[in-house]
């Protein structure tokens, strides 16, 4: 999966973010994807290059998104969060 979406380029189902220190944009993205037709956002890429960075701790990565989402978007989404 994870080599399926970087041969692709980011467009109205694929965006690439460098990390979560801006969050709104993220959260604007999301919105637009649950909106739509869905979408991916893959953290830890830099949206420019498509080099992967990673992120320093998956886990708390993933947490920190579950709370911004819960948080932020209403009414509520249930997301599919999938460290890679």
């Amino acid at each position: 999966m994870f080599e399926e979406i970087m041969a692709r380029n980011e467009g109205k189902t694929l965006e690439f973010r460098r990390d979560l220190s801006s969050p709104a944009p993220i959260i604007k993205t999301i919105v637009a994807f649950a909106n739509s037709s869905g979408g991916i956002v893959a953290i830890g890429i830099d949206n420019h290059t498509k080099a992967v960075l990673g992120v320093d701790s998956p886990l708390d990565e993933e947490e920190r998104l579950a709370s911004l989402i819960a948080d932020r978007i209403e009414p509520r989404l249930a997301p599919v969060i999938r460290p890679y």
